[in-house]
């Protein structure tokens, strides 16, 4: 896929007739991958989430963008939950059997960040997605509109590259 047609789909997403819900779910998933380490597969799982469910993937990456480079600020947060859920003596069992399962030690489970952003993201799942359903309708009613009426997004569409690439369906 070319850079052309990544902003197109772009674009398109953030400017489509989107739900309420379908932004606020992509927020909330976006914040989960934001807290994730990206070189797991626990990220790459939730970002097949993102792909394969009805929400609006352009938040979902704006919202793990914006989650990772705050990321420093929240690891303060999420490592020594981690910790603690690793060095519990009650739960050993369980991750010797995930390390001695294939596949789960790709997870990056033992990373204490892991673990730590897994139960403090699913602690602020519920709120991150009212707060992003409540933006869902902010956005719908009044920036949806800027957007399309942007300079930018106007000088995209009055393009005669654009306008010549879309036409032949490259």
């Amino acid at each position: 896929m070319n850079p052309l047609a990544i902003i197109r789909q772009f674009i398109k997403g953030l400017t489509a007739d989107t739900e309420p819900g379908q932004i606020g779910a992509g927020i909330a998933l976006g914040f989960l991958i934001g807290l994730m380490p990206k070189a797991t597969l626990t990220a790459q799982l939730l970002l097949v989430l993102v792909m394969a469910t009805r929400v609006n993937i352009p938040m979902a990456l704006l919202t793990a963008l914006g989650v990772s480079l705050l990321n420093p600020l929240l690891d303060k947060i999420t490592d020594p939950i981690g910790y603690a859920l690793l060095t519990s003596e009650a739960l050993k069992p369980v991750w010797t059997r995930m390390y001695n399962t294939p596949l789960l030690p790709w997870t990056g489970f033992n990373n204490t960040v892991v673990p730590g952003g897994l139960v403090f993201g699913a602690v602020l799942l519920a709120p991150v997605y009212f707060a992003g359903r409540r933006f869902g309708f902010f956005y719908n009613e009044k920036f949806r509109e800027r957007l399309m009426n942007s300079k930018t997004v106007k000088a995209l569409k009055a393009s005669w590259l654009c306008d010549w690439y879309f036409r032949a369906g490259v």
